[in-house]
């Protein structure tokens, strides 16, 4: 980090920490309020993330587009079956009501998060309705896998030794693998609607190979993925393999604008921007809907379909 980023990061801390401080009576509090909910969400003070998303930007006012998609669409759709993996502490599972007909199901990985996840759920409105499931999501069943995260930042937690360098902070932990298919009831989402986020540092790719069932019985998919062509590499899959199997089953749009809510059909691997130049890296928010869908009908108010625009692509 640079002395001039050093700097602005403490601006940005000196600013905020009163505000905190009035809000919650604490610099540092380790129960947080999103924006727009009046339950408790449970966090770790001590990892720079949470505090980053759960105490700062709440202060600040800000709804990730993640979080945004995941309030939209549940109200709008009104899924029977949410599936957040990679739920991290739970910024989409607990950020949003539920209406009566939908079952929660949150996939954590990291064995560190998981008492802060059921301490939110037991606060959560709907809390009879939300299911935590502990474990790494992947296209088959293990016993033992290695998982890696640096308790300073969650956010980077993965069974991809590889993507954390020389992290000094690294710890491994042996958790058992499953997939969704083993682990949501066909019967719940048979002809029903299937609303999911998936956000696990390119093992989603691995994820959707143990998916197809229960996306199969769906009448109607929709989800919010993170595409990084690096971490998908390194999770072992090709990332044009991987989006030609994705645009098989699904219609893909790019999150063009959070603000604005603005989606772009992508409609080949070449048409996805490129985020760093020098090493051709795509790093991106799809959003994915059953192939052939009216948008008119599974859309939200105030989400709208653009035309694509002209950033550099990948090649």
């Amino acid at each position: 980090m640079t002395f001039i980023k050093s700097l602005e990061r403490l601006g940005k801390h000196l600013a905020l920490t009163p505000k905190v401080l009035w809000r919650y009576g604490k610099f540092y509090p380790s129960r947080i309020r999103l924006v727009g909910c009046d339950h408790w969400v449970h966090i770790d003070p001590s990892d720079r993330r949470a505090v980053k998303k759960f105490i700062y930007d709440p202060i600040r006012g800000r709804v990730s587009p993640p979080l945004a998609f995941w309030r939209d669409f549940t109200a709008h759709l009104k899924p029977a079956v949410v599936l957040d993996v990679g739920v991290n502490y739970g910024e989409c599972l607990f950020g949003a009501r539920y209406s009566p007909q939908t079952k929660a199901y949150g996939f954590e990985a990291n064995p560190r998060i998981i008492p802060y996840l059921q301490k939110s759920r037991l606060e959560h409105p709907d809390a009879h309705r939300v299911t935590i499931v502990e474990g790494l999501v992947s296209d088959c069943h293990e016993d033992a896998v290695p998982f890696y995260s640096d308790p300073t930042w969650s956010g980077t937690g993965s069974a991809i030794r590889s993507l954390h360098g020389d992290a000094r902070h690294l710890i491994t932990n042996t958790i058992p693998s499953s997939t969704i298919d083993s682990v949501i009831p066909l019967l719940e989402i048979k002809d029903n609607v299937l609303l999911f986020k998936m956000d696990i540092e390119g093992f989603e790719s691995r994820a959707f190979g143990g998916f197809w069932k229960t996306l199969g019985a769906a009448k109607l998919a929709v989800g919010f993925i993170e595409f990084d062509t690096t971490y998908i590499r390194e999770a072992g899959v090709d990332p044009k393999e991987y989006f030609a199997i994705l645009s098989d089953k699904f219609d893909i749009y790019r999150l063009q604008s959070g603000q604005t809510k603005s989606l772009v059909p992508v409609q080949s691997f070449d048409r996805l921007p490129v985020s760093m130049a020098a090493d051709q890296r795509v790093h991106t928010d799809l959003l994915l809907c059953t192939r052939g869908e009216d948008s008119s009908e599974w859309l939200p108010n105030h989400w709208k379909i653009s035309r694509p625009d002209q950033e550099r692509l990948a090649i």
